[in-house]
């Protein structure tokens, strides 16, 4: 299946070609900021295709950029190790058309990039999100392997923040004029616009109290298990408040648990998947992100976008970063959930800091222009 491009981004003989690749259309931050990327480019430069090894499912198709091709090796959600051979094939068939190629995750979208490059002649760009230096220790070793067999070979590294480039280059040596770095971004208006859509039906009676709000993975790296013992202390404290899990994830039935257990399952809600969560973010009291590592979360800039206030844990990496280490939202140790519920609750209680953290977000935003990112990989494009 492919989706149609535009006139504009085909009549020109001189457009440099680049193929993004990712395993899936997930939910997350990775997602969205390959899918940024590909909507930013100038489509009169470049003529780009994002090949998924599994099909985008159907309810998120909208989010996939306009005058981008999207292909995929496969119509099921499954993965298995013997259809990494299958993958390639198909990789290869679209890498043939392309001048560069950029691996857009970490793993086994990397692997098979690299291998495409290395068979076909091209350059490969890899990008990497996660702060290493804590990610690796819950990875399987392989994984670490792989990133210092792979990444080393590739023509160029963007990292998504420095903090983030830092813990790859003490894992990974690689020479400087390799690794680059160019931040993560959002389209602020784009952000906006969807905040200001209704909620919908189901998070009407939620808003009927203040809301703590989080989005991401349901994984342990959010630390979601920490967020719902915080929001338990403020509600003990006597914060009448309801906390708003947005994601999907392998610990659903984990965390539910976890709050009956704490006596606040009336108060903690897990919906699942939500196609616009914008709309929620922009009327909570509160934006939470409990991470126990992160790169530079897309959630967290979206968070800003939206004038909402924050409160985050100052993990490795990219809060910190973000936040100009606390000037512009709250930082909070990791694993600490009375730190956590303090910070929480006193956004929930005190209306006049609320009001200034949600201007000290707005003014954040403002500073994390999509602009320099964009003439930056557009360069590092133009130059391979």
């Amino acid at each position: 299946m492919l989706v149609p491009v535009t006139p504009e981004t085909t009549s020109d003989s001189q457009q440099k070609r680049v193929l993004f690749t990712l395993v899936f259309l997930g939910s997350g931050g990775i997602e969205r900021s390959v899918c940024n990327i590909l909507a930013g480019l100038d489509p009169r430069r470049f003529a780009t295709r994002l090949f998924f090894h599994h099909r985008p499912p159907p309810d998120r198709e909208e989010r996939l950029p306009v005058n981008t091709r999207v292909s995929w090796a496969t119509d099921s959600y499954d993965y298995h190790r013997q259809s990494l051979p299958l993958y390639l094939w198909h990789l290869l068939r679209h890498a043939r058309e392309a001048d560069v190629i950029v691996a857009g995750q970490e793993g086994r979208a990397a692997l098979l990039a690299c291998l495409a490059g290395r068979l076909l002649g091209k350059p490969v760009v890899g990008m990497i999100h996660f702060d290493w230096g804590a990610f690796h220790r819950e990875q399987p070793r392989r994984q670490l392997w792989g990133l210092r067999l792979l990444y080393p070979r590739m023509q160029r590294i963007v990292a998504c923040g420095q903090d983030t480039a830092r813990s790859f280059q003490e894992l990974v040596p690689v020479p400087d004029g390799k690794l680059q770095v160019i931040p993560n971004f959002v389209d602020g208006d784009a952000v906006r616009a969807a905040g200001e859509a209704p909620l919908p039906d189901w998070a009407a009676p939620i808003f009927e109290k203040p809301v703590v709000i989080a989005v991401g993975r349901l994984e342990p790296q959010k630390g979601f298990d920490v967020l719902i013992r915080a929001h338990a202390l403020a509600r003990q404290r006597g914060v009448d408040q309801h906390l708003l899990i947005v994601g999907v994830g392998s610990l659903e039935a984990e965390l539910k648990a976890l709050a009956t257990s704490l006596g606040v399952e009336a108060s903690v809600f897990l919906p699942g998947f939500a196609a616009n969560p914008h709309a929620l973010m922009r009327r909570a009291a509160v934006f939470a992100l409990s991470s126990r590592f992160e790169g530079l979360p897309m959630v967290l800039l979206e968070a800003l976008a939206l004038g909402c206030p924050v409160v985050s844990t100052d993990c490795p990496s990219g809060p910190g970063e973000l936040l100009a280490h606390g000037e512009h939202g709250v930082l909070v140790p990791v694993e600490d959930a009375p730190a956590l519920a303090a910070a929480l609750a006193r956004v929930v209680t005190d209306a006049p800091w609320r009001r200034s953290l949600s201007l000290r977000a707005r003014a954040r935003a403002e500073d994390l222009s999509s602009e320099r990112a964009l003439r930056a990989w557009e360069a590092l494009l133009a130059s391979l």
